[in-house]
């Protein structure tokens, strides 16, 4: 027997080269997303893609698998750019759909923010035909272990499934939220009246005119604010802010970003907080909102990150994160009017502090916070949880992850920002070396680009990830067995 080890190029005008299969851990819009364009682009080197979700839809994921018609967007439908080379797409869908008919409320002088569950419509109805044609498998499966075999992935759904697959793509998205450690070893009748805002009973049991008090200041705070509102709640409701800032509204006027964060030298948290001051006071001497200049700093935000040093990063984090947020997660305008509302009417509070304590009498819950002020004691029926998602040791938050940080195929950021990884999306392994057929995707792949949540941004990477597969994917060599005649 005779074997031949030969170049594939040259095989390519007498015989067809296999494709490659991959699988996708997660079904939200990283894993939607990433999905289309495997079958869009790899046509000719990709042969399957196997998505587990155990939701119903593909697309939606927790952000926009909601049924809550007043949550919405924070990014007007003209900045969405969701799908890589249709920058118009969603806005374009919003137009022909007859989706602004019905809500008329989306159009504001600062752009359309459209509800979050119609951009998960949005979603669903890119990767319909390709569902139907069966180019993409949906399998409603919680993936239970990750294991290796014959230089495959072998991936184990909680029903018995079994996909193996060449490569692998984890778009696990956002972990749980963050608990408050005075939540924990509470009676169960006072955990009963603690409910994260995502959760599907999170508003069931609060009264018209029960006081409130929402953990959290962010977004998810402010999206809580919209859906009490809507429910016709007319009790007072107190925001707690560990640091007393809240996210900023939208400028109005269009105008295009503003400033050049291109240069080398920012190589410092210092001198990037510089660079930003010195770029807002520029613009609004020449009339243009701040808002113009962190649209250009989210355009560089991923060199700029790559260009810090570890020491520089963690100063970041430590020192400019919560400034940086409330600036670059702004409020669409919906919730900013709720906002100034309640506070104009006296039924929204903002409270500045920690949640230390949690106790219980016959009036409801008593909730001690804790200040520079010093302490102080909050009356409420029920306690809202909006902290946000808790990235800390991010492989700790789902059982196949913990099996695969185990395995050393991946290791959590040692930042907290998601799982390690490089530009390129390629998992880093326990040794160190990045894994060329393991990809990191969306919010997890924090580490590599600084941020990573926002739909523009992460249709960036996933154009980019899918682009290397598909490139990838073709095989250098291949291996002929002649067998002899008999």
């Amino acid at each position: 027997m005779l074997k031949i080890r030969m170049s594939s190029p040259r095989l390519q005008a007498h015989m067809p080269r296999p494709g490659s299969r991959v699988a996708i851990i997660g079904g939200g819009y990283t894993g939607a997303i990433i999905a289309k364009l495997l079958v869009e682009r790899g046509v000719r080197d990709i042969e399957e893609v196997t998505v587990f979700e155990p939701r119903e839809q593909l697309g939606c994921g927790l952000a926009y698998d909601v049924r809550n018609i007043d949550v919405r967007l924070n990014v007007a439908a003209h900045r969405m750019r969701a799908i890589p080379g249709s920058p118009s797409a969603f806005l374009n869908w919003l137009q022909t759909s007859g989706t602004l008919t019905v809500d008329p409320d989306a159009v504001t002088r600062e752009g359309i923010f459209a509800r979050r569950r119609d951009f998960g419509r949005f979603m669903q109805a890119q990767l319909a035909p390709h569902l139907d044609s069966g180019a993409v498998r949906h399998i409603r499966n919680i993936v239970r272990a990750v294991e290796r075999e014959n230089e495959q992935w072998r991936i184990c759904g909680a029903e018995g499934t079994i996909v193996m697959a060449d490569i692998l793509i984890l778009a696990t998205g956002h972990p749980p939220a963050s608990r408050p450690p005075a939540v924990d070893r509470l009676s169960a009748s006072a955990t009963s009246r603690i409910k994260d805002v995502l959760a599907a009973d999170g508003f069931n049991e609060i009264g018209k005119c029960d006081p409130v008090l929402i953990v959290g200041s962010g977004l998810t705070a402010i999206d809580a604010l919209c859906r009490l509102k809507a429910l016709g709640h007319t009790g007072t409701v107190s925001l707690l802010s560990r640091t007393g800032l809240m996210p900023r509204p939208h400028a109005g006027g269009g105008f295009s970003p503003f400033g050049d964060f291109s240069s080398t030298d920012l190589t410092s948290a210092k001198k990037l907080l510089s660079k930003v001051r010195a770029t807002i006071s520029d613009a609004q001497a020449q009339g243009i909102p701040w808002q113009s200049v962190f649209d250009a700093l989210r355009q560089h935000a991923p060199s700029l990150w790559q260009a810090l040093p570890m020491r520089e990063r963690q100063k970041f984090l430590r020192r400019l994160r919560r400034w940086y947020d409330v600036h670059r997660y702004r409020m669409p305008p919906q919730g900013a009017a709720v906002l100034e509302l309640g506070i104009d009417t006296g039924r929204v509070r903002l409270e500045t502090g920690d949640l230390v304590s949690i106790t219980e009498d016959k009036q409801g819950l008593i909730a001690g916070l804790k200040s520079r002020a010093g302490r102080t004691e909050f009356r409420c029926r029920h306690i809202l949880l909006a902290t946000g998602p808790d990235f800390q040791d991010y492989a700790a938050h789902q059982r196949f992850l913990l099996g695969m940080q185990r395995d050393g195929f991946i290791r959590s950021d040692p930042l907290g920002l998601g799982l390690a990884c490089d530009i390129a999306g390629r998992a880093i392994t326990a040794t160190g070396t990045p894994n060329s057929t393991l990809f990191i995707a969306g919010p997890p792949a924090r580490p590599a680009f600084g941020e990573l949540t926002g739909v523009p941004e992460i249709a960036a990477q996933a154009a980019s990830l899918v682009d290397r597969i598909i490139g990838c994917c073709a095989r250098e060599t291949r291996t002929i067995v002649i067998s002899p005649t008999v």
